[in-house]
């Protein structure tokens, strides 16, 4: 999967898009991030002794200074962890506990993309 979002990133990059897809946090389903069997918190790609609170100026396992913002629809209002753009560690943004009891908040949550309304492709995730 690492594999695969650098190349991603490179032929974003190539075409001068990376910086408009990253510049925002993104919002994602649970489902679409991590898989929901038993204990969610195991199923990120992070070090669960590494907390932010706030974004950190660059990740700790590659020294990018590529972060965004994850919210998980469901779970926390407001950016719940910190993702790397280029090794796509996970950052914890509060300890481990309290981040497995706001991630069990988004199982099963469903949502209809129609009910949404109108949003441009351009503000996609």
């Amino acid at each position: 999967m690492i594999l695969y979002g650098q190349r991603l990133r490179k032929l974003l990059e190539k075409d001068n898009l990376f910086n408009e897809l990253y510049e925002e946090d993104r919002m994602i389903m649970l489902e679409d991030f991590i898989s929901v069997d038993g204990n969610l918190i195991e199923n990120l790609n992070c070090n669960i002794e590494y907390i932010c609170n706030n974004r950190p100026s660059k990740c700790p396992t590659c020294f990018s200074e590529d972060i965004v913002g994850v919210q998980i629809m469901g779970s926390y209002s407001g950016n719940l962890l910190w993702e790397c753009s280029d090794c796509e560690m996970d950052i914890l943004r509060f300890d481990a506990e309290l981040t497995e009891k706001y991630l069990k908040l988004a199982v099963g949550l469903w949502t209809n993309p129609k009910d949404w309304g109108y949003v441009p492709r351009k503000k996609f995730n």
